[in-house]
C-alpha cells in the first residue's frame, strides 16, 4: 500500500513531479501573475479547498502535479496532509482518534477514471464530500474549462450543490502556442460561491478570480462585486481584501526576480512572511 513518506513511492503515484518548481519560478515562467497568485495564497491560507484541471486530451508535462504541489506551500501553519490511496481508499483517516478536520487537507493525485491509482466513482463522490465534515481537500483532473470541472463534479460524479459550493478554487491550466519548450498558462482561476443563491437554489457557481488574456498575454482580475463575495467568505472588509492581497504580491513579485526563487526558498520566504505579520 502506498507509504506517502517514501520519495519513491510519491513519485510512483503521481503525487510529485520530475521537475518541482516554486510558484515563485511559475510566475517567473509566465503562467500566471503575482496578483493572481496573492489571492489564491489568501484563500488557501483560509482553508479554501482546491481544484487544479488540465486538458482533457493528456499532454505529458502540462503541470497539473506541478502546480498542485508549489500551491501547498500556501496552507495554513500546521496543516496535516492526509494522502489518498486513489480506489484503495477506505477513508480511515477520517477515524483517527483526535484527528482535526478543520486543519486536515485529503490530498488526491487525481479525480479520473484512467488508473486505479487515481479516485473515480463513489470513492471520488464520497473524497469530494469530505468539506462537508470539515476537512479541506486537493486534487487534479482532466478538464479543459470551468464548465467541465463543474459538469464533471455535479454531474457525472453526481456531488449535490451543498458540497459542490464547499470545493473552493479552481485552477484551469494549459499549453499555449507551437513554440518548444511548451509555454503554460493559467487560463481561469475560480472560486466557487459558497452560498446559496435564493433564485436558484441548485446552482453552483463558480466567480472568475482572473482569465487569461491571449491577446496581449496578461491576466485579468476579478472585479470588486466579485471581491465583496471574497471579503464575506473571509470575514473582512473589502478594503482588508485589498490590503492582504497587496502585501502578498508585492512579496511574490520580489521572490520572482530574474528565475525565481526555488521551493526551499520559498518555503522559508513564506514562513519569514508569515513572521512579520504575526
Amino acid at each position: 500500500m502506498f507509504d506517502p513518506r517514501d520519495p519513491y513511492e510519491r513519485y510512483y503515484w503521481h503525487y510529485e513531479s520530475r521537475r518541482p518548481l516554486s510558484l515563485a519560478q511559475i510566475i517567473a515562467l509566465g503562467s500566471v501573475d503575482a496578483k493572481t497568485v496573492a489571492l489564491i495564497w489568501l484563500l488557501l491560507e483560509n482553508g479554501a479547498s482546491l481544484t487544479v484541471a488540465g486538458p482533457t486530451d493528456p499532454q505529458p508535462g502540462v503541470g497539473k502535479t506541478t502546480t498542485l504541489n508549489a500551491l501547498l506551500q500556501f496552507l495554513p501553519e500546521g496543516t496535516a496532509l492526509a494522502y489518498m490511496a486513489g480506489m484503495y481508499e477506505d477513508f480511515a483517516f477520517t477515524q483517527i482518534e483526535g484527528i482535526d478536520p478543520a486543519t486536515t487537507y485529503a490530498l488526491c493525485n487525481e479525480v479520473s477514471d484512467h488508473l486505479p491509482i487515481y479516485m473515480w466513482g463513489r470513492v471520488a463522490r464520497r473524497y469530494l464530500s469530505l468539506p462537508a465534515l470539515g476537512y479541506h481537500i486537493a486534487t487534479s483532473v482532466h478538464a479543459d474549462t470551468i464548465d467541465e470541472v463543474m459538469r464533471m463534479y455535479t454531474r457525472t460524479l453526481r456531488v449535490g450543490a451543498e458540497n459542490a459550493r464547499r470545493l473552493g478554487i479552481v485552477v484551469n491550466i494549459g499549453l499555449v502556442g507551437r513554440l518548444y519548450p511548451p509555454r503554460r498558462r493559467w487560463f481561469s482561476t475560480h472560486f466557487i460561491q459558497p452560498n446559496v443563491n435564493p433564485t436558484n437554489p441548485e446552482a453552483v457557481e463558480p466567480l472568475p478570480l482572473s482569465l487569461w488574456d491571449q491577446v496581449d498575454d496578461s491576466f485579468l482580475h476579478a472585479d470588486d462585486k466579485i471581491l465583496d463575495e471574497i471579503a464575506n467568505w473571509l470575514h473582512i472588509s473589502r478594503q482588508q481584501l485589498k490590503e492582504e492581497v497587496l502585501k502578498r504580491q508585492k512579496m511574490l513579485e520580489e521572490a520572482s526576480q530574474g528565475s525565481g526563487i526555488d521551493q526551499e526558498e520559498m518555503f522559508e520566504a513564506v514562513a519569514a512572511f508569515r513572521e512579520q505579520q504575526a
